[in-house]
């Protein structure tokens, strides 16, 4: 079983800074050739079974709305990225997750919501409250709930690249859920 998973978010909100972390630290994975796009792949075991992960890095500003569409066809899930220091990135969240769900092919899959850069909480003025963050995708999972769709929320360092399988666990399983609901 392959699951194709996405990195969407707003240019300067550390997605390649995840991307780059989820390739050095988890076990296995291997940066693959794809056109226009990064790409690793990687195997997780899920409720027994090999699930192999394919992770693509989505470009936020550099392609083309049309084009960009083209990549989330047949995408089973996401991670949704946005700056606690940018509260503008926060509000562009359900603009990605739209368009994800518009173009993916299935409708609703579940994402998992990253704020990332928490490492500069204590030092910046201007970060989002992360209950901002847990009240969205609360609602977010009321309203994909008779779809068996579960949505996550967690706050990261891509520098540190701590939690990285914890995040990555959480959303392969509430898409393997997902998946096998459907079936």
């Amino acid at each position: 079983m392959t699951y194709k998973i996405l990195v969407l978010g707003d240019y300067g909100t550390g997605k390649t800074s995840l991307f780059q972390q989820f390739e050095k630290n988890i076990p296995g994975a291997e940066r693959k050739l794809s056109i226009k796009l990064d790409l690793i792949e990687f195997t997780r075991k899920i409720e027994g079974e090999e699930i192999r992960i394919q992770l693509f890095d989505i470009p936020g500003r550099e392609l083309t709305n049309e084009y960009r569409s083209k990549h989330y066809l047949g995408t089973h899930g996401a991670f949704i990225v946005f700056d606690i220091c940018s509260p503008n990135s926060f509000r562009h969240a359900p603009f990605w997750i739209e368009e994800l769900m518009n173009y993916n092919g299935f409708g609703k899959v579940p994402i998992s919501l990253i704020g990332n850069k928490a490492d500069l909480r204590a030092t910046s003025q201007k970060t989002l409250n992360p209950i901002d963050a847990k009240e969205y995708v609360f609602r977010l999972n009321r309203s994909t709930q008779k779809q068996n769709v579960e949505n996550h929320f967690n706050e990261i360092s891509s520098k540190s690249g701590k939690g990285l399988g914890i995040i990555i666990d959480q959303l392969v399983t509430s898409i393997y859920k997902h998946r096998n609901a459907k079936t």
